[in-house]
């Protein structure tokens, strides 16, 4: 490295410099090899792409980002290992580049759609509606059970999947909170309206 050698340079009092002409002006010095070792990565990128072609020949100063460039670039690995996508269709996490870790879906599923253990939403319940007009039965969130969305049911994204911006899913997340607080109320509001015409509904049959 640097100058041909693989061993770095020491120096009189026993710390041990970078010897890259790239550091000539000022070479760093480093009190263990493994620190002399990681900065001569910078130099060196050791992990190079050899895919024909391709424009990243100066290589990667470590692993990760040669797997990550194979996968997103060149699509290589992908069938290695399926992503697991999230079963709620209107979730923005059911298509895409899904979950690599199966716990990371689970933590997903816990805190958005607030599964329990047995993998079934705690706070949804299917309250049957009476038919009227031809108007049928409608699943409404329970008042009981109701919970609105935290800052603290936030799901922090792994930056390696998904790179999504913190405050923007925090925003996004508050959006859903208030459209779904909305249609819950209109929700009960229809429940309301149907409850009070089932009486009068029976008396004009009778």
């Amino acid at each position: 490295m640097g100058d041909g050698s693989d061993y770095p340079s020491p120096r009189s009092e026993g710390q041990i410099y970078c010897d890259h002409p790239e550091c000539q002006h000022a070479p760093p010095t480093f009190r263990r090899p493994c620190e002399w070792n990681k900065h001569m990565d910078k130099h060196d990128r050791p992990y190079k792409c050899l895919e024909p072609g391709c424009d990243k020949i100066q290589g990667f100063t470590y692993s990760g980002g040669l797997l990550r460039h194979q996968r997103e670039v060149h699509k290589k690995n992908i069938n290695a290992k399926k992503p697991l996508m999230c079963p709620y269709a209107d979730c923005n996490r059911s298509t895409g580049n899904g979950f690599t870790r199966q716990e990371n879906l689970k933590e997903h599923l816990r805190r958005r759609h607030m599964h329990t253990d047995n993998g079934h939403a705690s706070e949804l319940s299917i309250v049957p509606v009476p038919e009227l007009d031809g108007t049928a039965a409608l699943p409404v969130t329970s008042p009981v059970k109701r919970k609105r969305d935290s800052i603290d049911s936030v799901e922090i994204p792994d930056e390696e999947e998904n790179g999504v911006d913190l405050r923007n899913e925090i925003k996004r997340l508050r959006r859903e909170a208030q459209m779904k607080d909305r249609r819950l109320e209109e929700l009960e509001r229809i429940v309301a309206d149907l409850q009070q015409r089932i009486p009068q509904t029976a008396v004009s049959q009778g």
